[in-house]
């Protein structure tokens, strides 16, 4: 029994995702941070890597097998929890900034 997962939100996630990368890197090489931000900046990638992991298994395990009709009902069953675990790589390069931040590089 599956719930409604609009379109949209599906996009949202995507873009998410995709633009993490660019922000990850612009942290890293704009700021100087403490040992606490390098941390808080590991700890950010390593839980955008255990979310993407997360999400592309997640067709395999469902059922126990393939997505039923291939990796296009994979695609398209994101919805709110897939989003709530995507905030948290953006909320650890926060903290990583906010509480670990040296200064600017020049």
């Amino acid at each position: 029994m599956g719930g409604y997962q609009p379109l949209y939100l599906f996009i949202y996630l995507f873009l998410l995702g995709i633009i993490y990368i660019p922000v990850f890197m612009y942290t890293v090489k704009k700021y100087k941070l403490h040992f606490i931000g390098i941390m808080l900046a590991v700890l950010s990638f390593v839980s955008y890597l255990i979310v993407g992991i997360y999400m592309v298994g997640g067709g395999y395990y469902a059922d126990g097998g393939y997505a039923k009709d291939g990796y296009s009902s994979l695609l398209f069953t994101y919805g709110l929890p897939e989003l709530i675990l995507l905030s948290y790589p953006y909320i650890f390069i926060g903290l990583a900034v906010l509480l670990g931040k040296k200064g600017e590089r020049s």
